[in-house]
């Protein structure tokens, strides 16, 4: 008997039917999947955009302590001699207040007169056509996180050294009481054996409270407690290890201030920053031992740099700084390159969160013509106080021609005024005024 297997054009109609709804089904069970799984990539990649901006904020709102500081380098803040009102008093630059023509010839006269210039000078100032766009590279951003390192060590070097004075007037304080309180047991003991013990006990314990000042460790904490940066934002720095003696953490930081600024004027052969030029990493291979007896895995060992500025600066530090206790040198370094290592990667985090910030910025450019006579020496100051005090202004141009009345004879500046007398050079200054 043979089967018949053909399907029907009805069956088929069936089938597909069936196979469609199937499908549907699955459709809809496999749909919520999918959209979750896209759902979630998306949520997340939306959080994690969210977390560095809000970090960018929490940097700039950090930031905002050392802003005032680099505009007053840089000659742009508000001078103290500024009529302060409600539209000064959250002013960042001397340009939020006033029209940039103004601030540029108001801040040039006050060069002029510190140059000891006089005031019959010719002045032209003109915005320029164009916008210039400057980028802000990574250069700038890691120049930007080691400046506020540097604030940083400047404030704990500062509260170091008050801590330390405060320390050394209640050591000798209480060294002065015990001496005095010595000799005061020792006449009374003469006079009567049995109340010299109480009298001795009292008075040592009147000279723990009668200190003028507090301990180091209380002063130390009451100190760290008001640290600036950490009240101007939720950053704050790692602090020198406790373990150091505090004399020479005092040394130790005006070290690192010091290398850190000579970093930031270009003053150092480092390639690198300078915490990364004082350590080294030793490498061990992994060995595998005789059939897995005795394998070794590789193993990496962070030391100070032999010959480091940072290494010979602590020797040299150690031998010149009374140490009443013994101290444990590897433990020293040991907690100095833990120190690096945090410091480091503090750092890393900033400049993380300093990649959102926008890779260019623009600045408006003005050119300003000038017109004087003066001397020599007043031009070289002028020169200086400009590069000096108002780093906004480049000069561009500068030409001198010497005065042929002034050069003639002394005969012929008679009759003239006494202090243009020495007036003896033109001069023409091309300058270009970028208004941040």
């Amino acid at each position: 008997m043979e089967l018949n297997f053909e399907l029907t054009p009805r069956s088929k109609i069936l089938l597909g039917i069936l196979g469609c709804v199937l499908l549907i089904v699955l459709i809809l069970q496999a749909a919520p999947i999918f959209y979750g799984i896209f759902a979630n990539q998306d949520t997340k990649t939306k959080q994690a955009e969210l977390i560095k901006t809000e970090n960018l904020v929490q940097v700039a709102e950090i930031l905002k302590p050392i802003e005032f500081e680099i505009y007053k380098a840089a000659g742009l803040a508000p001078t103290a001699d500024v009529q302060m009102n409600t539209r000064t008093q959250d002013a960042t630059t001397l340009f939020d207040t006033e029209s940039p023509e103004t601030v540029i010839r108001a801040r040039i006269d006050a060069l002029v007169r510190r140059a000891g210039i006089q005031q019959n000078y010719q002045l032209l100032t003109k915005p320029g056509t164009t916008k210039q766009t400057q980028k802000l590279t990574m250069q700038t951003r890691e120049n930007l996180v080691r400046y506020l390192y540097l604030k940083h060590i400047e404030t704990e070097q500062k509260e170091l050294t008050e801590i330390n004075e405060e320390q050394t007037e209640a050591d000798t304080f209480n060294m002065l009481m015990n001496a005095w309180l010595s000799e005061t047991e020792t006449d009374e003991k003469k006079e009567k054996s049995d109340s010299s013990s109480s009298k001795s006990a009292s008075a040592t314990d009147f000279s723990k409270t009668v200190s003028p000042r507090s301990t180091g460790s209380e002063a130390e904490d009451k100190a760290r407690s008001i640290n600036p940066i950490e009240t101007g934002g939720v950053w704050k720095f790692a602090p020198l290890p406790e373990v150091i003696p505090i004399t020479l953490r005092v040394k130790l930081a005006g070290f690192i201030k010091t290398m850190t600024l000579q970093q930031l004027r270009g003053a150092t052969d480092f390639r690198q920053g300078f915490f990364e030029a004082q350590i080294q990493k030793i490498r061990t291979s992994a060995t595998s031992g005789i059939l897995g007896i005795g394998a070794k895995p590789a193993t990496v060992t962070i030391q100070l740099r032999r010959n480091g500025a940072l290494l010979n600066f602590l020797t040299q530090a150690l031998d010149e700084v009374y140490i009443e206790e013994p101290l444990d040198i590897g433990e020293l370094q040991s907690s100095l390159i833990k120190y690096i290592e945090r410091i480091q990667e503090q750092q890393a985090m900033l400049l993380e969160q300093l990649a959102l910030a926008p890779p260019t910025y623009q600045t408006e450019l003005y050119t300003v013509e000038m017109k004087f006579k003066t001397d020599l020496e007043k031009l070289v100051n002028l020169n200086h106080l400009i590069e000096t005090g108002a780093k906004w202004l480049t000069v561009r141009d500068l030409r001198i021609s010497a005065d042929k009345q002034g050069a003639a004879s002394p005969a012929a500046a008679r009759g003239r005024n006494p202090e243009d007398a020495g007036a003896n050079l033109n001069v023409d200054i091309f300058l270009i005024a970028r208004i941040f």
